[in-house]
């Protein structure tokens, strides 16, 4: 299961929200006991980007990249 401050990446471009799937972000926010998450995704040139903070997404549409170790 996913947990604050793990690195993820998308399953598949989110069009709407403007982030690609070969972007990584870091879950912010832990939803409904895991049921979704806010992730802050970073672009290619290194900026947050804004429209997906705003967005929740499932563990369905995420892929970890890197486990946050206390």
């Amino acid at each position: 299961m996913f947990k604050l401050l793990d690195i993820v990446r998308l399953k598949e471009d989110d069009l709407e929200a403007g982030v690609k799937k070969t972007y990584t972000g870091t879950i912010v926010d832990v939803l409904g006991n895991g049921e979704a998450f806010t992730v802050e995704f970073i672009d290619e040139n290194g900026d947050m980007i804004e429209k997906a903070i705003m967005k929740e997404y499932t563990a369905d549409q995420l892929i970890l990249v890197e486990s946050y170790n206390e």
